[in-house]
């Protein structure tokens, strides 16, 4: 058990001092699974073998990743706003898979959805998926045979104005979508955008770039979603406009069916004038993450 404490400390320090630094990065994004790993090895210190002083050093090891987490950045969705003016939003990364893209239009529409966005779009016309229930599209267009080239594709109930495909930064390019709906009489921007996976140093970076690249197309009133590879305990996270719907921690949105070790990296954030009434992860679909959907208030 003190080498298996030993090992949590290592990690946790590391991943506090070298936050930003790829691989070491990667460890942020399970903290949460760190302060409950480092609560366990103190309750079985105790259980196990009475030793006092090493229980002692792991319940110090929780607090200190637990004084790591950031200030919470999400709107709480209030139930009694749900008649006055909105917009149902889903946002879903269908891992290129027309399964889980067939199955989460559905679901997105049983749910009322009025704008569907979808990253990781498989090689389908969108034209052929539910034309008579979401007659307006914006694509971002085919993937390229660039090794992380996205399709990004709008569906919605309503006109679609000012639509824009924006390229992310190199050597990617991954796409950002953008565009405007009427709601109430009011224009509200959308922003759908999918940053690379930080596999590597380099993706991490471009992953960085790519949130910092967003800020220039927020326009208030706006609802920004995405898989934006990062958790919102992450450095990462604090680049991205607005504050994300819904509650996060036991929410996870990618690999969900994993006990202890999904993550949610899918978001739907809204600017300060916004609020929302629902908010709420949706069941498997064929794809690696799930579905997300919030029902925004003007």
């Amino acid at each position: 058990m003190p080498i298996l404490i030993v090992l949590l400390g290592a990690i946790s320090l590391v991943s506090l001092f070298r936050r930003a630094h790829w691989p070491v990065e990667l460890l942020t994004h399970f903290r949460p699974q760190l302060i409950v790993a480092c609560l366990g090895g103190a309750l079985l210190c105790l259980l196990l073998a009475e030793r006092w002083e090493w229980a002692l050093i792991s319940l110090g090891l929780a607090l200190v990743n637990y004084g790591a987490l950031p200030a919470t950045r999400w709107i709480k969705p209030e139930a009694a706003l749900a008649t006055s003016p909105g917009l149902t939003v889903v946002w879903a990364n269908v891992w290129q898979k027309r399964a889980a893209l067939e199955g989460t239009l559905n679901w997105a529409k049983a749910e009322g959805a009025d704008v569907i966005l979808i990253g990781e779009h498989p090689i389908v016309d969108p034209a052929e998926m539910l034309p008579e229930d979401y007659p307006y599209r914006l694509d971002t267009g085919a993937t390229t045979k660039r090794r992380y080239a996205v399709r990004i594709v709008a569906y919605s109930r309503m006109p679609l104005d000012d639509g824009a495909v924006h390229p992310g930064p190199g050597p990617n390019l991954r796409p950002i979508l953008s565009f405007a709906v009427t709601v109430a009489g009011k224009h509200l921007t959308i922003i759908a955008a999918h940053p690379v996976p930080p596999y590597d140093t380099r993706l991490t970076q471009e992953r960085d770039k790519h949130i910092a690249m967003l800020a220039a197309h927020v326009r208030e009133p706006f609802v920004l979603a995405g898989d934006f590879n990062v958790t919102p305990w992450s450095a990462g996270f604090k680049g991205i406009p607005g504050r994300r719907v819904g509650a996060y921690l036991f929410a996870p949105t990618w690999f969900s069916n994993i006990p202890l070790l999904g993550l949610p990296i899918d978001h739907i954030m809204l600017s300060p004038t916004l609020k929302a009434s629902a908010y709420c992860v949706a069941g498997p679909t064929g794809s690696d993450h799930r579905a997300i959907l919030a029902r925004v208030r003007i």
